[in-house]
């Protein structure tokens, strides 16, 4: 089956962060908008690192390795 994907979360945010450009006029503001984008950030890969494992897990599953093999059958995919 496919293999399991994860993203650093602390290496996403800096990334983010890195390419944003705040339109705040004082340091505290501009601060205050990166920090804010970090957390979402950091967060958001967080939270995607948990359904992909919740998803990878499930595709480990006979139930879905079943209903996949019968998806291939029905000539929908090819």
């Amino acid at each position: 089956m496919k293999s399991k994907m994860r993203i650093d979360p602390e290496k996403f945010a800096y990334t983010v962060i890195s390419s944003y450009s705040s339109d705040k006029d004082n340091a505290e503001a501009v601060a205050k908008d990166h920090l804010g984008l970090f957390l979402n950030a950091y967060f958001l890969a967080e939270k995607f690192n948990t359904l992909e494992a919740q998803l990878a897990e499930k595709a480990e599953s006979k139930d879905f390795k079943a209903l996949l093999a019968k998806l291939m059958d029905t000539k929908l995919f090819g």
